[in-house]
């Protein structure tokens, strides 16, 4: 401060200087001493030099105060090492825990999609909202109808994503496929790696045999030969020739699965084995569309509604009224990432909390340290410095210990996020693309420098409060200013408190949500269950397919039950269409014999096909009338059994057994039995009816509906390690090009289907037992801290009479209040926040009583508990010790 005023003063006598020096030389030249002063005041030049030399000199001194600060700071931490460390560790995991959270948000919901001008892609939805439909299949000349007439599309494209069969290779393998309209790939704008990816000559009806394969497949299975090119594959018997490989960073555009997509097929869809493409025949399952320049979404949504109205004015018959057909499109991006956001953003908001505990947490280490050093800032205020240059002094501290603890939160959340990475859901999209960008660690700046400034600014301001000579004498004493500093103390702590209570009322309702589903009966006995999925082929050719009748295909079930049931181990073996769980992308429309559906309402339902002995493999009980037998055949009046709730539903006042009802075009089937409801779709999900009818009935073959998943259900003491290759034989024994893939137990299955349950709520109960810990650690600090600066009218209370009990409860008190008024406050805005997370709960309540009951308590005892340490330790003093002492 004192330099830069000598600067200022060293700026006007310089420009006086520079004066004088024209005049006098103007005035040798001739002029009158008045005209050569006015003409050295308008030599702007000389002016000018003499600011950028004053601009010099002060951005000099600017600099060199900072270095100093920077000098002293740095000498300061290394000074206190245990304080250095204690604090950078704290803001470490803080730091950490955002950078790694915020890492995952980038790349999922913030990051554009990896195609050029992706803001024009959308996704787009056929529905029946008048009955309650959403994202139904479409018809050829519907696709058509979005191409030629909506007028809003630039390229469209049909997709259909499935799992097919590879063969040829050493082993028989199942990978993830997408079949899609020609213009997929220059939809996307992609382009290959090597090769081409699909063409004018792939504009075929039907399947062009071409295919397209991914990165990854090509060096898993090729070993990266670039002469892969022109090679045959052959996918569910049908060979087909690679023509391109794709880049490794393309992923398919789609719903994330288990697997990656490996290989994309291409058609017109208007040829075998596709149905004929008329209006009516409905067998696309979904679209995608880029926008035509200048286009936006709700411009290409009022087209496309306006557009879905004259088709129902059209085509009455293909649309009827009730059904109230729609056309909707949405971004892309929002599509893929729609189901996650909750919770991203429940995971980002938890962290952002763990940041505030940490600023508050490190607030009050500096406030104790601060209190330290009051006599060293009086006599500097004492001595000249201003009110701003302390606060800058301070504030420089801060901000330096918050780079180190950031700089240590960065290198904490590469280590975290690879682990973080192996057990994050599947169902997350665009995870290969989460990664340490340069907008990930901007973020750990911004967040390192809000977390310096919101712990620095407090201690700082409230520094340079204090009266000078009070502070100076107090210094000598060692209390710094414990009296004026406790209000500020209290207040970060109820804070903290407070903030550790939202935390763990969210953990507490996602853990109650997941311990619900947990228990939740899924309607079957899962221990003990291994099962097995297979697929049989399914060729465009006719002629290549060796399970083309249902007879074939029972012939197959039937060896493949007897050889399962050979194995040693194995008590008893049946095969399901549809895993419990796992959910099926199959639903139809269900036809209820002597039923009118009122208000023209569409009934739905999930066939599932199974083998007579399922039932008794997943120990589901029977309720009423019979399971399906051996005898219930290609040649039998066709049967069905339904579960509990589907009775209840439709037959609420009558018994349904022997009742008549067909799912989609199938025809009409018998109800023979009533089983207990299993949760097919999902233990979080209600779904839609299950009806189950024989593997050894065809469905409905004459509409082109043949099931060919299915999966291997064992009652077995053995794992599912141990099964896995004798199944894997004994498959090959039937047929060589069958592969047999994700062979697990079935409470495998279960875990997976809450495997982002389960993520969200470890990660979020993991930051709310952090929350705790420096909460409680905070409380203690307070109390400790008061203690040790008040030791000496603790001394003069014991020696006034009072006791140890006394002392004990006065110290006691004051945690108990601290925690109880942040508790309140903690409750209150949980309260207000707790509906927010609705979307995220399954069969509790976002005000569930037990979890404010119990939270609370837990938060009221750890405070008790970090405030009866010190006041032990204080009601343990020795008075005459503390008043000599002080």
């Amino acid at each position: 401060m004192f330099r830069r005023k000598r600067a200022q003063s060293d700026f006007g006598a310089e420009i006086e200087a520079h004066i004088e020096l024209e005049t006098e030389r103007l005035y040798e030249k001739g002029l009158s001493y008045e005209e050569a002063r006015t003409a050295a005041y308008r030599a702007f030049g000389n002016v000018t030099r003499a600011q950028e030399r004053f601009y010099e000199s002060w951005h000099s001194i600017w600099w060199d105060d900072l270095l100093q600060d920077v000098r002293y700071a740095l000498r300061l931490l290394r000074n206190k090492p245990t304080f250095t460390a204690v604090a950078v560790l704290t803001l470490a995991l803080g730091v950490g825990a955002n950078t790694a959270i915020f890492s995952v948000v980038n790349a999922v919901l913030l990051h554009s999609l990896p195609y050029p001008e992706p803001e024009r892609l959308v996704r787009i939805f056929f529905n029946n909202p008048g009955t309650g439909l959403h994202g139904v299949r479409f018809s050829v000349p519907e696709l058509e109808d979005l191409r030629d007439r909506s007028g809003v599309f630039e390229q469209v494209s049909a997709i259909a994503r499935g799992s097919i069969n590879l063969t040829g290779g050493s082993q028989p393998q199942r990978l993830e496929f997408v079949v899609a309209s020609p213009k997929y790939f220059s939809m996307l704008r992609t382009t290959p790696q090597i090769g081409r990816l699909f063409g004018p000559q792939e504009f075929t009806p039907g399947y062009a045999q071409a295919a397209v394969i991914s990165d990854s497949l090509w060096r898993r299975d090729f070993g990266a030969d670039p002469g892969v090119l022109g090679r045959t594959v052959h996918l569910d018997s049908d060979a087909y020739t690679v023509v391109g490989v794709l880049p490794p960073e393309f992923r398919h555009p789609g719903q994330p699965r288990v697997h990656d997509v490996d290989v994309w097929i291409t058609s017109g869809f208007s040829a075998a084995p596709d149905p004929p493409p008329t209006r009516s025949t409905r067998a696309l399952p979904g679209a995608l569309g880029r926008l035509k320049p200048g286009i936006t979404p709700a411009q290409a949504q009022d087209r496309l509604t306006a557009m879905a109205g004259q088709l129902r004015r059209e085509y009455p018959t293909d649309y009827p009224t009730q059904g109230k057909f729609t056309i909707e499109i949405q971004p892309l991006q929002e599509s893929m990432v729609g189901n996650v956001r909750p919770m991203l953003l429940l995971l980002q908001g938890a962290v952002i909390l763990i940041a505030f505990i940490v600023s508050l947490n490190i607030a009050n280490l500096l406030l104790a340290r601060a209190s330290g050093r009051q006599q060293e800032m009086a006599v500097r205020s004492a001595l000249g410095a201003s009110r701003t240059r302390i606060i800058r002094q301070m504030l420089t501290e801060s901000l330096l210990l918050s780079l180190l603890g950031g700089a240590a939160g960065v290198a904490l959340a590469v280590v975290a996020l690879r682990s973080m990475l192996r057990v994050v859901p599947s169902t997350i999209p665009r995870l290969n693309e989460v990664t340490m960008d340069w907008r990930v660690l901007g973020f750990a700046l911004l967040i390192s420098v809000l977390i310096g400034l919101l712990f620095g600014l407090a201690p700082a301001v409230h520094s340079t409060r204090a009266n000078l000579s009070l502070a100076i004498r107090e210094g000598s004493r060692g209390s710094g200013h414990s009296l004026t500093t406790g209000r500020l103390r209290d207040t970060l702590i109820v804070s903290e408190l407070a903030i550790a209570v939202v935390l763990m009322t969210g953990a507490g309702l996602l853990l109650r949500t997941l311990r619900d589903l947990l228990k939740e009966n899924p309607g079957f006995n899962p221990t003990q269950v291994v099962a097995a999925n297979v697929n049989l082929p399914a060729p465009n050719d006719p002629r290549l397919d060796q399970y083309s009748t249902i007879g074939r295909q029972s012939s197959f079930y039937r060896e493949l039950q007897r050889r399962m049931n050979a194995i040693p181990g194995v008590e008893l073996a049946a095969i399901v269409s549809d895993l419990p769980t796992a959910g099926s992308p199959f639903n139809f429309t269900l036809g209820v014999e002597d039923r009118v559906s009122p208000s023209g309402e569409q009934l739905r339902a999930e066939p599932i096909l199974i083998s007579p002995d399922y039932f008794k493999v997943m120990q589901t009980p029977l309720v009423r009338g019979r399971f399906l037998t051996e005898g219930d055949e290609e040649s039998k009046p066709r049967v069905a059994v339904i579960e509990q709730s589907t009775a209840r539903r439709y037959w609420p006042n009558g018994d349904p057994l022997g009742r008549r009802l067909r799912v989609g075009q199938s025809p009409w089937m018998t109800v023979v039995g009533i089983v207990n409801d299993i949760k097919h779709d999902g233990l979080d999900t209600e779904g839609v009816p299950h009806i189950y009818v024989s593997i050894y009935q065809p469905f409905d073959a004459a509409n082109g509906v043949v099931f060919r998943d299915f999966a291997v259900v064992m009652r077995t003491a053995l794992p599912a390690s141990a099964l896995a290759p004798e199944v894997r034989r004994e498959v090959r024994n039937i047929d060589s090009g069958l592969p047999v893939y994700s062979v697990a137990s079935m409470n495998e299955w279960l875990d997976k289907s809450l495997a982002s349950r389960r993520f969200s709520a470890q990660l979020v109960s993991g930051f709310a037992a952090l929350s705790l810990l420096l909460a409680s650690i905070g409380i203690y600090g307070v109390l400790a801290y008061m203690v040790g600066q008040r030791s000496r009218e603790i001394g003069l209370r014991m020696a006034l009479g009072a006791t140890r009990a006394d002392i004990l409860k006065w110290i006691l008190r004051r945690g108990i209040v601290l925690a109880a008024v942040g508790v309140l406050a903690g409750v209150i805005l949980s309260a207000s926040a707790a509906s927010m997370m609705a979307s995220l709960l399954y069969g509790v309540r976002p005000h569930d009583p037990a979890v404010f009951l119990i939270v609370p308590l837990i938060l009221l005892a750890v405070g008790v508990l970090a405030s009866y340490l010190p006041a032990w330790r204080a009601a343990k003093l020795d008075p005459i010790f503390a008043l000599r002492e002080t």
